[in-house]
């Protein structure tokens, strides 16, 4: 198969439950989930986001450093640049198709970066073996954020620093859609994630597992591009909507008849926000407070 992206493909309903998984494997999957990494790694709010974390990570040559969930290798490649010379990244993805995909655009690209097997909550790495680690958009895929949480605690060095991205899906907004029927769009939407409102959580787990968050935290919102609205999570959460009975058929016409009449208007909008957090594991002498 390949990766070039050439057009937005339509997002059917499944996709809410069975994307961004291990197991979605199939060209039609892949290249859905393709479509919206290489959407959210273009937006400028996004590359705003990661520019902040970086400033506060201060990745350092020489460094160990893993990405979790690594994805298309993005954020893998940049830091592979980062921690040269000397230094090492290593995203672990547990999607085969998207690992194989990352390690070509990696060789393509003559990253340094590398990428393996492996899930958030049982990373293969040694107890304080790490001074990095990247997380981004991925908790809120995780039936259990908090264990991930605590693999990171246990793998990261004293001193060691881990980047949190994550969204809270419960903030998302459409324009133009009647407010009892979008908040019925969302609610169907939030009860198919496993940890919708990921972000609001990460403060606790990270105290929870040990680490210490800094009080700078990170925020921005990840718009929707107008061109792809009409096939986005926004109409498979009214297909939902419409299939659960929580509106009626009419209402999700109606819904997206508004959308898509506002995209062809140029002035359609719908963003959730992505929140940023940086927690560290304390040195010896460092002491967490409860």
């Amino acid at each position: 198969m390949t990766d070039s992206i050439e057009a937005a493909p339509k997002l059917g309903p499944e996709f809410l439950v069975k994307g961004f998984r291990a197991s979605a494997q199939d060209d039609a999957s892949v290249r859905q989930m393709l479509t919206l990494l290489d959407m959210q790694d273009a937006a400028p709010s996004i590359r705003r986001l990661r520019d902040w974390a970086l400033g506060l990570a201060q990745p350092q040559p020489g460094e160990r450093v893993i990405d979790v969930g690594s994805g298309s290798g993005t954020m893998a490649r940049e830091l592979a640049g980062l921690v040269a010379p000397g230094g090492s990244v290593t995203g672990v993805e547990p999607n085969p198709t998207l690992r194989a995909i990352a390690d070509d655009r990696a060789k393509e690209t003559g990253s340094t970066a590398s990428f393996i097997d492996g899930f958030a909550d049982a990373l293969p790495f040694d107890d304080n073996s790490v001074d990095l680690i990247w997380c981004e958009r991925v908790l809120q895929h995780l039936d259990d954020a908090q264990a991930a949480i605590n693999d990171f605690a246990r793998v990261l060095r004293a001193g060691g620093r881990a980047v949190l991205l994550d969204s809270d899906h419960a903030s998302r907004v459409t324009s133009d859609v009647d407010p009892e029927v979008e908040a019925a769009v969302l609610g169907a939407f939030l009860r198919e994630m496993p940890n919708p409102r990921a972000a609001r959580l990460i403060p606790r787990q990270v105290l929870t597992a040990g680490l210490v968050l800094d009080p700078d935290i990170g925020v921005s919102a990840l718009v929707m591009p107008q061109p792809v609205m009409g096939q986005s999570l926004v109409a498979i959460s009214i297909d939902k909507a419409v299939s659960t009975g929580v509106i009626s058929q009419e209402q999700g016409d109606q819904a997206r008849q508004s959308i898509l009449a506002a995209v062809e208007a140029g002035y359609a909008f719908s963003a959730v926000a992505v929140f940023g957090f940086v927690a560290r594991k304390p040195e010896a002498t460092d002491t967490v407070e409860p």
